[in-house]
């Protein structure tokens, strides 16, 4: 929508001639040393990509056994995508290494086997990112609380439904702000989600009573949620602006265009708490309300592992 679109600016720089330039330079020789690794974040990525790599092992063995359930091969086709930036060659940044094989699927017998060994490594897999993340401050602290949600997001999905996943915009960046402004941005994208919310539901054919029911429902968590900010942003001398904005609606009024809406607005939403993640001296507020608000506790229904800057597909 029209208000808060991000743009990223790509510079290519052509050098049509080396005369003069550094690689000419005398004073410049040798390979630069590269930057010591921190051996704690080298173990913990280590950890975590064991973590991620057994609990794909388990969904992709159900896969196989169960391939008329389509949400194994979503979970999995998620965590591998994961476990490649993990061991990729730089994992906080999301830079993932190619050609490498993940391993053998897991070689189950009953489904419950399979759903109890995963159940188990996601549960231990997100309490050990929750720790990581609290303990962590800026883009890292996004880095394993995105994790983290994920690792929920995937478990709670193995009892219910779990779609495709939808990504956020992989190309955003996740700014490091002041903590108010970072608050602050956060209602407004809850304030253009509300809006984009009843639009979509303008697109609805009013006979089609189970969706827009469902509409209704995503609408009142939507709104409680950001009631809920509401109140931790008070606690933090910030002021909602009583005069929201008109924002512009994108092309289409049909019942796909309202699709798109609520997939937007889920997208915008996780970004915006994971910059506030991001943003935060001590980040163990914003990462309790991402995990519980802007992510696993969003039914909005068009994919649910959207985690900043993850390839999740």
């Amino acid at each position: 929508m029209g208000k808060l679109v991000g743009k990223a600016l790509v510079v290519v720089l052509v050098l049509s001639s080396l005369t003069g330039c550094a690689f000419s330079d005398p004073r410049i020789f040798g390979t630069p040393a590269p930057p010591s690794a921190n051996p704690a974040l080298t173990s913990d990525l280590a950890q975590a990509a064991t973590q991620i790599q057994q609990a794909w092992a388990a969904l992709a063995g159900l896969a196989s056994l169960d391939p008329t359930t389509d949400r194994w091969a979503a979970m999995a086709d998620t965590l591998k995508a994961q476990w490649l930036v993990l061991v990729g060659p730089d994992p906080i940044n999301r830079v993932s290494v190619l050609n490498v094989d993940i391993g053998p699927a897991s070689s189950l017998t009953t489904i419950q086997d399979g759903t109890d060994a995963a159940n188990d490594t996601l549960q231990t897999a997100r309490d050990s990112f929750l720790d990581q993340a609290k303990q962590a401050t800026g883009t890292t602290a996004v880095f394993w609380a995105s994790l983290a949600c994920s690792a929920e997001q995937i478990r709670q999905g193995m009892g219910g439904t779990y779609n495709t996943a939808t990504p956020a915009n992989q190309g955003a960046t996740i700014q490091v702000l002041d903590e108010k402004t970072a608050v602050d941005t956060l209602l407004s994208r809850y304030d253009e989600g509300v809006f984009a919310i009843r639009s979509a539901m303008g697109f609805l054919d009013p006979g089609a009573s189970g969706t827009v029911s469902r509409y209704q429902t995503v609408l009142g968590t939507v709104q409680n949620d950001a009631a809920s900010l509401v109140s931790v942003a008070q606690g933090m001398g910030i002021t909602q602006d009583t005069n929201p904005p008109i924002y512009q609606l994108p092309p289409g009024r049909d019942a796909d265009a309202s699709l798109a809406l609520l997939t937007t607005t889920q997208a915008s939403l996780v970004q915006a708490s994971a910059q506030w993640v991001a943003s935060a001296a001590d980040p163990t507020q914003a990462i309790t309300y991402m995990m519980n608000n802007a992510t696993v506790g969003m039914p909005l229904g068009v994919g649910t592992a959207v985690w900043p800057g993850w390839p999740d597909s």
